[in-house]
């Protein structure tokens, strides 16, 4: 379940272990070229074919001027069955249904919230969330200097790491023979990415390249690199907060509820019009896949909400609810 799973996944429900096993979700990845980043930048910058409230030429990044909207610092509900949402720029703007993107936790600690927004089991289940911790840190090289054959080996210089030194795994990553490449010295999760926490990005690769002198003595990789470090803790990021979600053994039931959100008939009406979305919210978090599950389901919940509905031969998730729901399991 990932090489970084090892170990430090065992804390966690073994229904997570479970599903990116099951699921093949470690095998058959693709890099893309320019980063995964070039997906979102696409969508922004697309002109859809089949167009019907606007104009053709129509893209994300001409309704919004070329630029996303600040971030969010409020929400809070309004007469008249809206949601009103602040902005950092001092912009207050109503609507009748919102889509959270943001991991979870941004709702308990950088957005100013109403009580009133979830029910109490549902902001239960958003203050129980369990983020892993994750650091990471890069060093550009000159070249994948790492497919040179070893004179006593007959083998690469290097390969993918894994170790229980502090590094405990370090990846390598290029485009080409000729071209330069970048080295994860090292990817951590929980306890031993609290480690690095103190340390600035330079004294986290002394550190790392230390630790990998041990391991390959032979190897110069200092004099390979060309550039600065580039390190996150995701756990230091204030617009995170954790890298992904991970949930503990008896998190089911909390799970259940933040996936099962965009069905809102059953809830009161004051607690209608906010649906959430993103990989936390999914059973696959940490995967784009999740993200866009939980994304569908929210649209599909927007689109209910305002009175439409989908094409028979093209049910959406929540026509087949019934028929493809989580196991409710009880309480007590």
């Amino acid at each position: 379940f990932g090489t970084g799973g090892w170990d430090t996944d065992f804390p966690n429900s073994i229904l997570e272990i479970l599903r990116v096993v099951y699921t093949e979700a470690d095998d058959h990845h693709r890099g893309i070229v320019g980063g995964s980043q070039q997906l979102p930048l696409r969508l922004w910058e697309r002109e859809p074919g089949k167009i019907v409230h606007w104009p053709q030429g129509t893209s994300l990044a001409s309704l919004h001027g070329g630029a996303p909207r600040p971030a969010v610092t409020r929400l809070h509900r309004a007469a008249g069955d809206r949601v009103v949402v602040t902005d950092a720029s001092g912009d207050i703007r109503s609507y009748r249904a919102v889509v959270f993107t943001a991991q979870s936790w941004m709702l308990l600690s950088q957005i100013d919230c109403d009580d009133s927004l979830f029910p109490i089991d549902h902001w239960t289940a958003i203050e129980r969330t369990h983020y892993m911790e994750s650091s990471k840190l890069f060093v550009p090289v000159d070249r994948p200097f790492w497919l040179d054959e070893d004179e006593m080996t007959g083998r690469d210089t290097m390969s993918m790491t894994l170790t229980d030194r502090m590094t405990r795994g370090t990846y390598l990553l290029d485009d080409g023979p000729d071209r330069p490449a970048v080295i994860c010295l090292s990817y951590t999760w929980c306890d031993d990415s609290l480690k690095w926490l103190p340390l600035s990005a330079n004294e986290r690769m002394e550190v790392m390249l230390k630790s990998l002198s041990e391991i390959y003595p032979n190897v110069d990789i200092r004099k390979h690199i060309i550039g600065s470090p580039i390190t996150v803790s995701w756990e230091n990021e204030p617009y995170f907060m954790g890298a992904f979600k991970a949930n503990l053994p008896g998190h089911y039931r909390y799970q259940r509820r933040l996936f099962t959100h965009f069905m809102q008939d059953r809830l009161p009406a004051d607690k209608r019009g906010v649906f959430l979305a993103g990989d936390d919210i999914s059973w696959t978090a940490g995967w784009a896949e999740g993200a866009v599950q939980t994304a569908l389901n929210a649209v599909w919940g927007v689109m209910h909400r305002f009175g439409g509905t989908t094409d028979p031969k093209n049910p959406g998730p929540g026509d087949l609810y019934e028929e493809i729901a989580p196991v409710e399991l009880p309480e007590d």
